[in-house]
């Protein structure tokens, strides 16, 4: 009888142990699953923006959008990602490498798909630098077109706005523009600067209008050689370069 017993209560104090190790493990192993999963969702993210195979989408939020520029081209387009200029954030900048084409856009063309959910007017200006040279007017322009509602230059002091030629809008800016595209250009040397005119002579910002929500691209080609371009920001016109810049990252999908 004393045997039946003490064989009932190791079976009890057995079982009992045994729960409570099963219990702990399972918790355990609850949260360890939980995390190899968010482990794995981030990877598979992270896997997708990269492979893209149709391109990537920016996403516009709050008025904000800020890029930085990649090459999105798997072949040579005459761009080339460098990192000799120090002051650039990122892995690295893009110079353009391809001869000069001061009267022919669309020369190693790149395109950035924006996603607008906030429509409205928004200023554009990118982060670039003269690549070489002593001259503040030379190697300092690239092309820029934006497939908007409406895309001009407009002078700060007295809203007089241009229009590229090829728009079917008048007046169109000094200089050379064609087929939509506007001559983007700034004049600081030896440093990294937040500038985008247009209109040669008599400087005027960059805007595009979005009527409404949706996908617009932003097209990029080489003008100038040796015009090295950082990043892009776009930001509503309620909003100040200083918030475009000091911006996160705009979130990246696939399109």
């Amino acid at each position: 009888m004393k045997l039946i017993k003490s064989t009932i209560l190791i079976f009890v104090l057995c079982f009992s142990f045994t729960t409570i190790i099963s219990s702990c493990s399972s918790d355990s192993n609850g949260e360890l699953e939980e995390i190899m999963e968010t482990d794995k969702e981030e990877e598979e993210e992270q896997t997708i923006v990269n492979s893209c195979s149709t391109g990537k989408l920016f996403a516009e939020k709050e008025g904000l959008v800020r890029v930085d520029i990649e090459n999105p081209s798997t072949t040579a387009n005459g761009w080339a990602t460098v990192t000799s200029l120090l002051g650039f954030e990122g892995s690295g900048y893009l110079i353009w490498n391809g001869n000069d084409y001061f009267n022919e856009p669309g020369q190693g063309l790149m395109k950035f798909s924006i996603k607008i959910t906030t429509p409205g007017t928004y200023q554009f200006v990118w982060n670039s630098r003269i690549g070489t040279g002593t001259s503040n007017t030379e190697h300092n322009d690239s092309w820029l077109r934006i497939n908007g509602d409406d895309f001009f230059g407009e002078k700060a002091s007295t809203g007089e706005r241009v229009y590229p030629k090829g728009s079917g809008k008048t007046p169109n800016p000094e200089g050379s523009s064609k087929d939509g595209w506007l001559k983007i250009y700034m004049n600081r040397l030896g440093e990294w600067f937040w500038r985008s005119s247009t209109n040669d002579n008599d400087p005027f910002n960059v805007f595009a209008t979005f009527d409404k929500a949706g996908t617009y691209d932003v097209e990029i080609s080489g003008r100038s050689k040796s015009h090295a371009i950082d990043q892009f920001v776009m930001f509503k016109t309620d909003k100040s370069l200083s918030q475009a810049t000091s911006a996160v990252w705009s979130e990246i999908s696939c399109k």
